[in-house]
């Protein structure tokens, strides 16, 4: 694979998300302190299915969306608040296979120095090898565990492992340090990733299906 001209000093962060079965929201938290509050909505038109707030409610600035785009299974990822049109970066996140264990998105990394930054695709896969520092790879299959990989040189960059309790969804590392756009948009399509997959089973369960959120 063929090296990018854009590294920075590797470094690993852990958060934590959290959500009960009877919230419409999910809560990102670094050492037991809010970072992100992620607003789901589900019944408004017009308005994204999620909403990634910098803060511990829906009061706080909104720094990310997301919109579920149904009829193809993919998605558009807003980076920054869509009311403001000169400051939201959107990009599309679309499914690569007919399971959807595979999504990909296209961002723009900063640039270390004056340059414009460079162009840079990723892979969301669902995984049972991979799982955050300290927690053992799942023993059984689940579409909840991912991890997301650089396109170019399929290094590991983040990871999700499932924790499905009643307050917990589970664990996002961060491997790299890329700027904070690149977290807030590990943040905003990891959640999505977890959101089409309880909102499909909960659809599942209603039909008789099993499954649930």
């Amino acid at each position: 694979m063929a090296e990018s001209q854009f590294q920075l000093e590797s470094s690993s962060r852990l958060y934590h998300v959290y959500k009960t079965s009877f919230q419409r929201h999910y809560d990102i938290k670094s050492d037991d302190q809010p970072l992100c509050h992620g607003e789901v909505s589900l019944f408004t038109p017009n308005k994204p299915d999620l909403i990634l707030h910098a803060g511990a409610n829906n009061q706080a600035p909104v720094v990310a969306v997301c919109k579920f785009l149904k009829l193809s299974g993919s998605y558009k990822l807003g980076l920054g608040d869509p009311d403001d049109l000169h400051n939201v970066q959107w990009e599309d996140m679309t499914r690569e296979n007919t399971l959807g264990s595979k999504y990909r998105f296209e961002m723009t990394l900063p640039s270390l120095g004056d340059g414009p930054g460079e162009r840079r695709s990723f892979w969301w896969k669902r995984t049972r090898t991979v799982a955050v520092d300290g927690a053992a790879p799942p023993k059984w299959w689940s579409d909840r565990n991912y991890k997301l990989v650089d396109e170019q040189t399929e290094q590991v960059l983040a990871v999700f492992t499932s924790e499905r309790t009643y307050h917990k969804c589970g664990k996002i590392q961060v491997m790299v340090e890329y700027g904070k756009n690149f977290d807030t948009m590990i943040f905003i399509s990891c959640l999505t990733m977890y959101e089409k997959d309880k909102r499909r089973d909960n659809r599942g369960a209603g039909s008789g299906g099993g499954g649930g959120g």
